[in-house]
């Protein structure tokens, strides 16, 4: 067994010389025989490990004595001991019991890395495990992610240099190495799945179908662990395209560049976009992803759909939205009344507007920030605001009038942008649309006498 965990250690390049190494000893099987494995053989690297043991105290005296047997071992074999017992209190709404310790243990294996300045820290899981995971994995509907399961190094720094073994190797080791264990007893309960796949459906399976099940699914999850690396790495590429634009918060992805990727490649990316919003970097379901899929080959512009940690996803025209924390654009306050001459500050815009009289001879239609408008065919007084229910507009060189709306939606203004956009509006109609549009109905003609310039400041 010992020569295999070499080969593992060496084939996944799991420790490196001189190395500091955290071994989590929980007391258990598992635990034990890596601590009892890893001693001989880092000595020959010059690596010094540092035995961290999490007391959960969720099974009163056991979990003392669990910790004691771990004490015992560690000092037997001459490393640095560190325990820490939790203080039992209310868990989180959303999260389970299991969920919550495992985190707790994760945070403080951390700590004594960090302390200790330890580059790796070493877990005890085993063959037996990786193929709990893959079927627990697969039963849920993973994909390639989760039916990779258990990676021998992971961060580059978890290491688990038993995943390779088998539980009966583990159990045969410490038997004939005289090394006591621990048991728990909890993980003979089949409330939890996992102790369900391990304690009645590996056997089942195992008994009927395939003798070497566990050894068949490790292999599984190893070829998909390869490929999976591959589909990262054309994620990655994917993301460095100029089609998608990434800001805090929201991201925009060009539809027709999206539709030509390979379906496989679309959905990874999506998930991993939407869970740079989550903050466990997970959550995201087949489900959310197929729907963003269906907005997009079945949904016009403008329609859109609530995802998880307040995710909104819609499309605006060529491109896909992804935002988090999304506040609704509110409209400006009230209207702004124009005084002739005068000028308007519009706080929520920052924007300044100025109005005057002015001559023929000053008009100048090449000045991108200015308009003007015969002002005897305007029904004072004017108002700057933005859109109104009910709002039509009649275009330059047009005879008919059109709602703001559709007018919006022609020039491809987003939702969003819609609300801020200014419009100068008098007591029939808007006569213009900040950037967009002059109204035909006061436009200039050869019979104006009376001009009103616009000016954005």
């Amino acid at each position: 067994m010992i020569e295999k965990i070499i080969q593992t250690i060496e084939r996944y390049r799991l420790l490196e010389n001189d190395e500091r190494v955290v071994v989590a000893l929980s007391g258990g099987p598992d635990s034990t025989a890596l601590l009892v494995v890893l001693s001989p053989i880092v000595s020959q690297w010059g690596i010094q490990l540092i035995v961290a043991h999490f007391n959960h105290g969720l099974r009163g005296k056991d979990a003392d004595n669990d910790e004691i047997c771990s004490r015992k071992l560690a000092k037997k074999l001459g490393w640095a001991y560190i325990t820490k017992k939790i203080q039992i209190k209310s868990i989180k709404k959303g999260i389970s019991p299991e969920d919550y310790y495992r985190q707790q243990r994760y945070k403080f294996l951390e700590e004594v890395a960090r302390t200790y300045h330890a580059h790796k820290i070493a877990l005890g899981h085993n063959l037996q495990d990786q193929a709990e995971t893959v079927l627990l994995h697969l039963l849920r509907g993973s994909g390639p992610e989760g039916l990779q399961g258990i990676l021998p190094l992971r961060d580059g720094k978890y290491i688990r240099p038993l995943i390779e073994i088998t539980r009966e190797e583990i159990i045969s080791f410490l038997k004939d190495t005289g090394t006591p264990y621990r048991k728990d007893i909890s993980n003979e309960n089949k409330l939890h799945l996992r102790n369900k796949i391990r304690l009645d459906l590996l056997p089942y399976l195992r008994k009927e179908f395939n003798p070497k099940i566990a050894e068949t699914l490790a292999q599984m999850a190893e070829i998909i662990r390869e490929e999976n690396k591959y589909m990262k790495e054309c994620v990655g590429n994917a993301l460095k395209s100029t089609c998608i634009k990434k800001k805090k918060n929201i991201i925009s992805i060009n539809i027709e560049y999206f539709c030509m990727l390979p379906v496989a490649i679309q959905r990874r990316l999506l998930k991993v976009l939407l869970e740079d919003f989550s903050p466990q970097k997970n959550g995201i379901s087949f489900l959310h992803i197929n729907s963003i899929n269906h907005l997009l080959r079945h949904c016009e512009s403008g329609k859109k759909i609530s995802l998880p940690f307040g995710i909104e996803a819609r499309r605006e025209y060529e491109n896909l939205i992804l935002e988090k924390g999304r506040e609704i654009t509110r409209r400006t306050a009230g209207e702004h009344r124009v005084e002739i001459p005068g000028t308007i500050f519009i706080e929520e815009r920052k924007l300044t507007i100025s109005f005057q009289k002015i001559k023929k001879d000053k008009v100048d239609f090449t000045v991108k920030n200015k308009d003007y408008f015969d002002l005897d065919k305007i029904q004072l007084p004017l108002v700057v605001r933005n859109r109104r229910d009910g709002d039509w507009f009649q275009p330059l060189g047009t005879q008919g009038r059109q709602k703001l709306k559709s007018l919006f939606i022609d020039h491809k203004i987003p939702q969003k942008k819609r609300n801020e956009v200014m419009l100068l509006a008098d007591q029939q109609s808007v006569i213009w649309i900040e950037n967009i549009h002059l109204s035909d109905r006061v436009k200039l003609t050869p019979k104006t006498k009376n001009i009103l310039q616009l000016e954005i400041i």
